[in-house]
C-alpha cells in the first residue's frame, strides 16, 4: 500500500555561508510555507518581552495598557506559541504518518528519534541554562539548587514556582521535550497498529480517531481547569503544562496525515483565501481586547482555537498546488534567519535582563523609548544566538551524524580491511608524495572499494586524515 508523499523542497546550506556538506549535514524535506513561520514566531517574543519589561509596576505587563492598539497586539503575542507546538506536531509526525500510510517507509525508531531530538535539544539548552542561573545564584548554601536540577531536567512545566525561573521561555521546550517523549513511546506503536488495517481509508480513520481523542482530552482537562477546579493564577503549571498544550501538537499531527495524503493536490492559489479566511476568523475569537469580557469557557478555549487557526494556516500553505503563497513565508530572510531561531529563542532574555542591569535600559512609556530598547537589544541577541549556534548548536547536530539509521553508532569504515588499508595510505604518504604512481594506485584501490561498500566513500571524505561522519538527517523543529 502506496500513499502520496509530501511535496516539499530541500533544506541545505542555510546556516550563514558554512558550507551545507559538512557531516551530519544531509538536507531533510522542509514544507514549503512551514520554515519561516518560526523566525516570525522568534522575532515576535523578542519584540514582546522588550515591552514587557518595561513594565515599572511589578504586574509583568509593559506600558499603554490603556491603549487599545497596544493591547490587541502585544496582549496576543502569546498566541505564536501554539504555532511553536503546532509546527512540532507537524513536522515531527510527519514521517510516522507516511510510514503508516505506506508500507514500503519504515517508521522512524524511537531511540534514533530521542537521539536526534536530544542533540538538536539539551546541549545549547544547558549551555543557556547554567550560564544565565549562574548570574543570579552564588554560594554553596545560598544558590537554588533545586531551580537549576528541574531546568537541566526539562521539568519546569510542572511547577509553577519555577516554570519562569532562570529563562522565563524555556517553559515551552519543557513541554515539547514532554510531548517527544511521548510521541517516542507512542508513535511506533500507532504506526503498527495502522498498518494492520488493509485500506488506506482504515488507517487513516485509525490515526484520526487517535488524534481526536488527544485534542478532547486537552480540551476537557481545560474546561475542568477553569470551570471546576479553578486553582489560582498563578498556578502557571495547571494552564502552561504538557496536558493543556496537548491539543496544539495533535493539530499539527492531524495536519500531518492531511499533507500526507494530499500532497501538493490541494487547493490552488486562488482559493487560499477561504481557508486563511477561516483561520483569520477563529484567531478574531482568541484575541484579548481592552475592555472585553471573556467568559470563563472562551478563556479556557482561547489557545486551542489559536492552534486549530495555526494548523488551518500551514495546511493550506503546504498542500497548495502553488508554491508562490508558501514562498511568501519561505522568503531569503526569514529562512536564514530560521537557522538560529532555537538559539535566538533561548538568549534573547538573558541578553535582555543582562543590558537592563547596566542601567541603558528605557523604561518610560514613549514609544521612542521602546524603539530604542528593540534596537539595542535586537541585534545584540542575533549576535548571541549566532555564536552560539556555531560554537555549540552546529558542532552537536554534527554529532548526531554518530547515530546509525536504525539504531547504534555508525561505522566509520565498513570492515577492517579498509581500516587497514587507511593506514597503508598515511604510512605511504608519509614515506612518499602521493602525487607518484604506486601511491595513486594504492589510492585508486581503495576509493574503488570504498565506493563499493553501502555506506562507505562520498564526496568529501577522506582517508588521509580523521574519518568524516556519515550524514544525518538535519532536524527541523
Amino acid at each position: 500500500m502506496s500513499a502520496p508523499s509530501a511535496t516539499g523542497r530541500t533544506r541545505a546550506g542555510l546556516g550563514f555561508r558554512r558550507p551545507s556538506h559538512r557531516p551530519g549535514a544531509r538536507s531533510a524535506t522542509v514544507l514549503v510555507g512551514v520554515t519561516g513561520w518560526r523566525s516570525i514566531a522568534a522575532l515576535l517574543v523578542v519584540v514582546f518581552h522588550v515591552w514587557q519589561n518595561m513594565g515599572t509596576d511589578g504586574t509583568g505587563v509593559g506600558p499603554w495598557t490603556d491603549v487599545p492598539a497596544a493591547i490587541a497586539f502585544f496582549g496576543n503575542v502569546d498566541l505564536v506559541l501554539d504555532l511553536f507546538f503546532v509546527l512540532s506536531g507537524l513536522l515531527l509526525f510527519l514521517p510516522f504518518a507516511q510510514a503508516a500510510l505506506d508500507d514500503a517507509r519504515p517508521a522512524p525508531a524511537w531511540r534514533t528519534f530521542l537521539w536526534r531530538r536530544s542533540v538538536r535539544l539539551f546541549p545549547l539548552y544547558w549551555v543557556v541554562v547554567v550560564l544565565a542561573w549562574s548570574t543570579y545564584n552564588y554560594g554553596i548554601t545560598t544558590a537554588r539548587w533545586d531551580d537549576l536540577l528541574v531546568h537541566l531536567a526539562l521539568l519546569q512545566a510542572w511547577s509553577s514556582e519555577l516554570i519562569f525561573y532562570t529563562i522565563g521561555p524555556a517553559w515551552t521546550l519543557s513541554v515539547e521535550w514532554m510531548f517527544y517523549l511521548a510521541l517516542a513511546a507512542l508513535g511506533p506503536l500507532l504506526v503498527r497498529r495502522a498498518r494492520l488495517r488493509a485500506t488506506t481509508a482504515a488507517r487513516v480513520r485509525l490515526l484520526v480517531a487517535a488524534l481526536l481523542g488527544v485534542v478532547a482530552a486537552s480540551v476537557a482537562y481545560k474546561l475542568c481547569v477553569e470551570l471546576w477546579w479553578q486553582p489560582p493564577v498563578t498556578d502557571w503549571a495547571w494552564r502552561f503544562g504538557p496536558p493543556a498544550k496537548a491539543d496544539d501538537f495533535a493539530y499539527g499531527m492531524l495536519a500531518a496525515v492531511v499533507v500526507v495524503l494530499v500532497g501538493r493536490r490541494g487547493l490552488p492559489a486562488w482559493l487560499l483565501p477561504v481557508p486563511l479566511a477561516g483561520a483569520l476568523w477563529l484567531f478574531s475569537t482568541a484575541l484579548v481586547l481592552l475592555d472585553e469580557t471573556r467568559t470563563p469557557i472562551q478563556h479556557a478555549l482561547r489557545t486551542t482555537t489559536s492552534g486549530l487557526a495555526w494548523a488551518i494556516v500551514l495546511l493550506a500553505l503546504a498542500t497548495c498546488r502553488q508554491t508562490w503563497p508558501g514562498r511568501l513565508v519561505d522568503n531569503p530572510l526569514t529562512v536564514r534567519l530560521s537557522v538560529v531561531t532555537y538559539a535566538l529563542y533561548l538568549v534573547h532574555e538573558p541578553v535582555l535582563l543582562a543590558y537592563e542591569r547596566t542601567g541603558l535600559f528605557l523604561t518610560r512609556p514613549t514609544p521612542l523609548a521602546y524603539a530604542v530598547n528593540l534596537a539595542v537589544v535586537l541585534p545584540l541577541a542575533l549576535a548571541a544566538a549566532w555564536v552560539l549556534h556555531r560554537l555549540v548548536e552546529e558542532p552537536w547536530t554534527d554529532l548526531a551524524a554518530w547515530q546509525a539509521p536504525r539504531g547504534g553508532r555508525a561505522r566509520l569504515y565498513p570492515d577492517r580491511s579498509l581500516d587497514l588499508a587507511a593506514h597503508r595510505i598515511r604510512r605511504h604518504a608519509a614515506l612518499a608524495d602521493l602525487g607518484t604512481a604506486p601511491a595513486r594506485s594504492l589510492r585508486d584501490q581503495v576509493d574503488a572499494r570504498l565506493a563499493a561498500t553501502p555506506g562507505g566513500h562520498r564526496p568529501g571524505a577522506t582517508l588521509g586524515g580523521t574519518a568524516a561522519l556519515p550524514p544525518s538527517d538535519t532536524m527541523t523543529s
